[in-house]
């Protein structure tokens, strides 16, 4: 069963709990990506995202699975604001679980608020970078075909290029030659053909490690920690 109709089924028998933050000064797309930035740690997997184009994103929705926790998250842009729904089986810690939830986007709402207009996109370009990574891990996982799988992985490479914030970030030229690596891998493969089994193990470790340091680089970003790289100097 795939996680998608596993979500369909326990939907409406799992204990769940619902928050909603109205969008205030920030726009839908604003709240939509600081939203799946507050839930989706790294252990996280997206499994079904809609986004409507254009720029009136009422109505995106996102639900994210967390297989150490066994826990479902939904992201939904509600017409008065973000509602943030968590699934789990048992409600024993259902509301500790919320307000963590709770408390790391209000903190994000304020800190991204606060940040000159450059910045502010960037921060949010960098989000979109990070569902790109949970992407190419899901489709991989999803034994999708190897075409599916390039695509995601250079649309990763190619928005995160043109962030300045990512690409000046220490670290950055690493993760770069990763996802510049694993597109050969997948390009080199037979492209309507499933993404192997033992290729995709390699990925997912990888890209979990690239995760990790985005939402590290996003966090201190967020919070105005210098991400830069040690510039070399001459004495």
């Amino acid at each position: 069963m795939g996680l998608l109709q596993e979500f369909m089924k326990i939907n409406k028998i799992w204990p769940s709990k619902s928050l909603k933050l109205p969008y205030s000064s920030l726009s839908k797309l604003e709240m939509f990506e600081l939203g799946y930035f507050a839930t989706s740690e790294v252990p996280h997997r997206c499994f079904s995202i809609k986004l409507n184009p254009g720029n009136d994103h009422l109505k995106d929705v996102a639900l994210l699975y967390n297989s150490a926790s066994k826990q479902f998250v939904s992201l939904l842009n509600h017409e008065e604001g973000l509602v943030i729904t968590l699934f789990e089986s048992s409600k024993e810690n259902l509301d500790a679980h919320l307000s963590t939830i709770e408390e790391k986007i209000k903190r994000y709402i304020a800190q991204l608020i606060e940040k000159p207009d450059d910045i502010r996109d960037q921060i949010i370009k960098c989000i979109l970078v990070e569902r790109k990574l949970d992407e190419a891990m899901h489709l991989s996982l999803s034994n999708e075909v190897s075409r599916r799988v390039y695509f995601a992985i250079g649309e990763c490479r190619e928005r995160a290029a043109l962030i300045p914030i990512f690409q000046n970030s220490k670290g950055a030229d690493l993760v770069q030659l990763a996802l510049h690596k694993w597109m050969d891998t997948a390009l080199n493969l037979p492209q309507d053909t499933t993404f192997p089994s033992e290729k995709t193990k390699g990925l997912v470790k990888n890209f979990l490690q690239i995760k990790k340091w985005l939402i590290e680089l996003i966090s201190n970003q967020l919070a105005g920690i210098s991400t830069l790289k040690e510039e070399n100097t001459i004495e």
